[in-house]
C-alpha cells in the first residue's frame, strides 16, 4: 500500500549548512573547474542535462538567493536527496530528508515528493513513510494507489490544499489516473475532507500547482497511447482555470525529444524575475537509459496567458526541450554533485547511498582513521548475492560518456569466505575485488556469467579500477597504485527501469565475518567538477 506522509523541519538552512560542513581534507577545490559535454560550459552558457544522472521526481523551490531541489531515491538511503544551487545550472548535494525507511524487506521506499515553505517552516510531502532528521513523520492520508502529492496555500483566502493522483487500471484503454483535490488544515498536517475529483486522463500524474495572476496552473504528465494501448509519449501538460477546482482548459507543452527519442516532462516552474521564467524537467527512461532520469533546464515564455516551455523545433505546434542556452544567472562558480571521497571526515559524504537501511554496526569511519571500514554482511538471498547484499555503499553513475572509478582497498582484516571490492550494479552486476579463498587472497572479477580469478594478492593493499564507456565496463587492478593490469572482458550493464546504474563498494561473507578498509574513492567523468581527490596514484 502506498502511504502519503509528511515531515516538518523548522530551520532547514541550519540543517543544510551542517551537511555542507562535511569537508574532506584531500578533496580540494580546483583552480580551474573541469568542464564537460553537459552542464555549465564556463562561457555563460550551459548544455543540458544540468544533472546528467538519476535525479527523478524532482521539485525545486526558492529560498533567499538560492534554490533547493529534492529528488526521490526509493529504497536507497538516505532518501529524498536535497541539492542546492545559486544559478539553477550548478547543483551540489547538501543533505537528505529521510535517514532510513521504516521497514527492511517490504515497501518501495520514498518517492515523488513536494517541497514547500510555509510560515517559517519547510515541509516535504511524499509517498510512503520512514524516519528522518526532520520531525517525526505524520500520516495525513492513507489510500491504495495514491501517488505524487503536491500542496498549495492560498494566503488570501487562508486555505490550504493537497492534490494527488489516484490510479485506476483499465486493460483496454491504458492506466487511468484521477487527480483529486483535498482540503488541508492551515498547518498542513491534516486532510480535512474526502477529496474532490478535478481531472482524469490516461497516465495523468506528477501534478504541480501554481497561482499566477488570475489563473491556477496545474502541471501534469500524461501518456499518449497507440491503438493497442501501448505507451507512446509521456507529454507535459498544463491545465488552467480561474478556480482551483476547475473546470480547466488544457494545453500540451512538451512532447518527445527528437534527439534522444525520450519523453520530456515532470518538473518545476521557476520564477527568476518578473520577466524571466524557467522550467526543470526530466527525460523519461528508454531501454538504454542507464544514467537514469537526468534533469534539464529550459526557458519559459508566455503566450496568451499560457506558459510555453522550450521551442517548437519541428513546427508542429508542440514544443520540445532545448540543449544549449544562456545561463539564467551569470557569475556563479561551476559546481556539481559530490563524487570523490577520501573518507577522512567523521561523517559519511552526502553523495553516498546505502542499499536500503544501513546496518550501523557494520561500518566505521573512526576505527581506521582516514579509511572507511566495511564489515562483511550476509546476503539476504544466496541465489542473488550482490543484489540482496545489505550495506552496499553506492552513488549514481554520472552521464553517458567515458568515466573512470578508482578505489584503494586494504585487505588486512579479511577472512576466509569474504569478498570485497568495487561494484557496478543495475539489473545485472559486475565487480572486481579480492576473495579470501582456501588458497589465499585472490583477485577476481564476477558477473552473472561467472567468476574469473587472477593471481594471488601479494601484500595487503590493492587498487581497483573500472573504466566505462556508456554502459560497457572493463576492469583493471594495481598492486602499487601506478601500473594497472586488465582483468576479464568488457561487461555490458543493463539498466533497471529508470534507476540507471549505481557504482560503489561492498564487503560480503556468508559467515558475516571479516572487514575491508577503503582508503579513497575517485570518480572521473565527462561533466562539470569543481573538486577533486588529491592522492598519490
Amino acid at each position: 500500500m502506498e502511504i502519503i506522509k509528511k515531515l516538518l523541519l523548522a530551520g532547514i538552512i541550519l540543517y543544510m549548512q551542517s551537511c555542507s560542513e562535511q569537508v574532506q581534507d584531500r578533496v580540494s577545490p580546483l583552480a580551474s573547474p573541469l568542464l564537460g559535454s553537459w552542464g555549465d560550459q564556463g562561457d555563460g552558457t550551459f548544455r543540458n542535462p544540468i544533472l546528467n544522472s538519476n535525479y527523478p521526481d524532482s521539485d525545486v523551490e526558492p529560498f533567499g538567493n538560492r534554490w533547493y531541489m529534492i529528488s526521490s531515491k526509493g529504497t536507497y538511503m538516505p532518501g529524498m536527496t536535497i541539492l542546492e544551487s545559486e544559478d539553477l545550472v550548478n547543483w551540489n548535494i547538501v543533505g537528505s530528508i529521510i535517514d532510513r525507511i521504516g521497514w527492511e524487506d517490504t515497501g518501495d521506499g520514498v518517492w515523488a515528493g513536494d517541497l514547500a515553505y510555509h510560515e517559517g517552516h519547510w515541509y516535504c510531502y511524499f509517498i510512503d513513510f520512514g524516519k528522518g532528521p526532520w520531525s517525526t513523520p505524520q500520516l495525513i492520508l492513507e489510500k491504495s494507489g495514491m501517488t505524487d502529492p503536491t500542496v498549495y496555500w492560498d494566503y488570501d483566502k487562508k486555505e490550504a490544499y493537497m492534490i494527488c493522483n489516484y490510479h485506476i487500471k483499465r486493460r483496454t484503454e491504458g492506466d487511468l489516473y484521477h487527480i483529486k483535490l483535498f482540503r488541508m488544515n492551515w498547518d498542513g498536517t491534516e486532510i480535512m475532507d474526502d477529496g474532490r475529483l478535478i481531472y482524469s486522463e490516461v497516465g495523468a500524474e506528477a501534478p504541480k500547482i501554481y497561482h499566477i495572476n488570475d489563473y491556477y496552473y496545474l502541471f501534469i504528465s500524461e501518456w499518449t497511447l497507440d491503438k493497442q494501448g501501448k505507451k507512446l509519449d509521456r507529454r507535459q501538460i498544463v491545465l488552467r482555470s480561474k478556480k482551483l477546482e476547475g473546470p480547466f482548459e488544457r494545453k500540451v507543452l512538451l512532447e518527445r525529444d527528437p534527439v534522444t527519442g525520450r519523453s520530456s516532462c515532470q518538473g518545476s516552474l521557476i520564477k527568476v524575475s518578473e520577466d524571466e521564467w524557467w522550467y526543470t524537467h526530466q527525460l523519461v527512461q528508454s531501454e538504454d537509459s542507464y544514467e537514469g532520469r537526468p534533469q534539464f533546464l529550459i526557458p519559459v515564455y508566455w503566450e496568451d496567458g499560457w506558459p510555453m516551455l522550450g521551442k517548437d523545433h519541428d513546427g508542429n505546434g508542440i514544443n520540445n526541450t532545448i540543449w544549449h542556452n544562456k545561463k539564467p544567472i551569470h557569475g556563479k562558480p561551476v559546481n556539481a554533485p559530490q563524487t570523490d571521497d577520501d573518507f577522512n571526515s567523521p561523517k559519511l559524504g552526502v553523495q553516498w547511498l546505502w542499499d536500503r537501511n544501513p546496518i550501523d554496526d557494520k561500518w566505521s569511519l573512526t576505527e581506521e582513521p582516514g579509511s572507511l571500514r566495511l564489515y562483511s554482511c550476509i546476503p539476504r538471498n544466496l541465489n542473488k548475492l550482490y543484489h540482496s547484499l545489505p550495506n552496499k555503499l553506492l552513488q549514481r553513475k554520472m552521464g553517458r560518456g567515458a568515466d573512470t572509478v578508482t578505489v584503494q582497498m586494504g585487505t588486512t582484516n579479511m577472512v576466509k569466505g569474504q569478498k570485497s571490492g568495487l561494484i557496478h550494479i543495475a539489473h545485472n552486476f559486475s565487480t572486481i575485488g579480492v576473495e579470501y579463498t582456501n588458497f589465499g587472497k585472490r583477485i577476481f572479477i564476477e558477473t552473472p556469467d561467472g567468476i574469473i580469478y587472477e593471481k594471488k594478492l601479494i601484500g595487503e593493499e590493492i587498487w581497483l579500477r573500472s573504466i566505462a564507456k556508456e554502459n560497457r565496463v572493463r576492469f583493471e587492478y594495481s598492486l602499487e597504485g601506478k601500473t594497472y593490469y586488465p582483468l576479464g572482458e568488457k561487461v555490458t550493464m543493463v539498466s533497471r527501469g529508470f534507476n540507471g546504474i549505481f557504482i560503489g563498494i561492498y564487503s560480503m561473507n556468508i559467515s558475516g565475518e571479516g572487514s575491508a578498509d577503503f582508503r579513497w574513492f575517485s570518480y572521473e567523468y565527462d561533466g562539470p567538477k569543481n573538486k577533486k581527490l588529491i592522492v598519490n596514484k
